[in-house]
């Protein structure tokens, strides 16, 4: 990563706390199969994620919004997933072995 790369990076975010957590919060999403919210030509997770943040399509969520947003992402996952179970369905990104 170029340096000047990193200061946009730094500045948008507001710190390298915020643009570490923010990092490790949105590559865990990409392996957990959620799409990818900019176009770009490679398959590193970073250079994804860092396209994201430049492009302004994420942001770091925290406090009392980050839990409510927390709360309401397990229920609609616990709903999903109660749905699939009724269907006989598997659950996505499941682990056999």
């Amino acid at each position: 990563m170029e340096a000047f790369e990193l200061e946009a990076l730094l500045a948008k975010v507001g710190g390298k706390y915020k643009l570490v957590t923010l990092y490790q919060r949105r590559m865990r999403e990409l392996q957990r199969g959620l799409p990818r919210l900019v176009e770009i030509d490679t398959s590193n997770q970073w250079d994804v994620v860092s396209k994201e943040i430049l492009d302004a399509k994420v942001d770091l969520i925290m406090g009392d919004e980050a839990d409510q947003m927390r709360k309401e992402l397990a229920l609609r996952e616990a709903e999903e997933t109660g749905e699939r179970e009724k269907k006989g369905e598997k659950a996505p990104f499941a682990q056999t072995g």
